[in-house]
């Protein structure tokens, strides 16, 4: 009785700070995760590397992002989701601060590592808060609209961020996006409250092997899992890492140009996420073409621009952010998945498996792509002497497309086994 009474007091304006809390911290970790990105060119002058070496800041940070899903989703199960977004923004911030003051590349490797390490503690601790406290098709929309209000971050990133790195250099921006996520953190440590379902899981908790092994057995796990890694990989390299430079010294925009193409990702996660939310509450059994639609979409806008000769005319660029852009929001099926199908007992640890598969093609995708440009600008393959030419990432881009595509076939297999499951 009296754990019914406290929910229902929380079922009111309480449930929104906590909600509006953990949204925040989740804000301060994509400012904290995207900013690599608008700083590239930054680092190259700054520690004097190579795209390979370059690649190796983002790639570090997302392999220990994507390593640490499975454990966060078991430490949820154990601890909640308060204790571990507060822990996140700390770690972020701790981060970020090694990353401003960084002399050498080595100890921005691991300034990166642990904003990375902190980063994975957040979202789906906020999707697992989110869960529990609103119920229902409301949570497929609601997730929509908080993965979508956490990436205005990269508006905060593309824009703000790059202001400050530009005229007031290295040092103050990175200072700034480590006490904004100590910040957020502050603010979670007041604000947040675990759902009823997660203090009852946590009263009766199970063992973690079982957990997991329940999870991977899982093909809707599965099945969620390749969505995520096929959707989310390709905005993640764009925006991330290589999207800055392509845009500035491949396709010759402005650096205005450039950032503003970058942060459209958020609005286009408003325009397009509202839609794809509706499509799978309306129409649930549909969800598995939409996946084969949004990576199609995703395909054509790269062929597009890796098949015109020279610079691409501007509406191409557009529509190929648009299309990539599209990827995160379309990637959020993937939870509408688990949302659906996994017990709530593993939900957390679904989750993280989930997570993991858009990072693990993302970091994949960068690696090769930076691999590929030291390649083509050591060879000499097209007589180009600058390493981030046009040129060079047309014959690099290709590499991702081989690796979404490897996961949408994936997708298709265990959407078959998902099949033979029901039956």
């Amino acid at each position: 009785m009296q754990r019914k009474i406290q929910t229902n007091i929380l079922n009111g304006p309480r449930v929104g700070v906590i909600l509006g809390a953990s949204v925040f911290a989740y804000f301060a970790s994509i400012v904290a995760r995207s900013s690599m990105g608008v700083a590239s060119l930054a680092a190259t002058n700054r520690f004097d590397i190579g795209a390979a070496a370059l690649s190796s800041l983002a790639v570090a940070q997302l392999i220990v992002y994507a390593a640490m899903q499975v454990p966060v989703g078991l430490a949820l199960e154990k601890f909640g989701s308060r204790r571990l977004i507060i822990f996140g923004g700390i770690v972020t911030g701790l981060g970020n601060g090694l990353v401003a003051f960084a002399p050498y590349l080595p100890m921005a490797i691991a300034g990166r590592m642990l904003v990375g390490f902190g980063d994975a503690f957040v979202f789906i601790s906020m999707i697992r808060l989110l869960n529990s406290w609103v119920k229902g098709p409301r949570a497929t929309r609601y997730t929509q609209l908080f993965a979508n209000i956490g990436q205005l971050g990269q508006i905060a990133s593309a824009i703000p961020f790059a202001y400050i790195l530009g005229v007031y250099g290295w040092t103050p921006a990175f200072s700034g996006v480590a006490a904004l996520t100590l910040i957020s953190a502050g603010i979670c440590m007041f604000s947040l409250k675990d759902g009823p379902d997660q203090l009852e899981s946590r009263t009766q908790p199970k063992p973690a092997r079982e957990i997991l092994k329940q999870s991977l057995a899982d093909p809707f796990t599965r099945k969620a899992f390749w969505v995520h890694f096929t959707l989310q990989s390709s905005g993640s390299l764009f925006i991330l890492l290589w999207g800055y430079p392509f845009l500035v010294q491949g396709e010759g925009l402005t650096k205005v140009t450039a950032s503003l193409l970058l942060g459209s990702f958020v609005f286009i996660g408003f325009l397009v996420g509202p839609i794809l939310s509706y499509f799978c509450v309306t129409f649930p059994e549909r969800r598995n073409r939409l996946v084969t639609v949004m990576y199609s979409i995703i395909l054509i806008a790269w062929l597009l621009i890796l098949l015109t000769p020279g610079p691409s005319p501007f509406f191409e660029i557009v529509l190929l952010v648009l299309a990539v852009g599209s990827g995160g929001p379309a990637s959020m099926i993937a939870f509408d998945y688990s949302r659906t199908s996994v017990p709530k007992s593993r939900l957390g640890t679904s989750n993280g498996v989930i997570n993991s598969g858009g990072f693990i093609a993302t970091f994949l995708c960068m690696f090769l792509v930076g691999g590929a440009l030291d390649l083509i600008h050591s060879t000499k393959v097209i007589g180009d002497h600058d390493l981030y030419s046009l040129g060079a990432f047309k014959l690099a881009f290709p590499v991702q497309l081989i690796v979404i595509s490897f996961g949408l076939a994936m997708f298709y297999r265990e959407r078959r086994l998902t099949r033979e499951v029901r039956e």
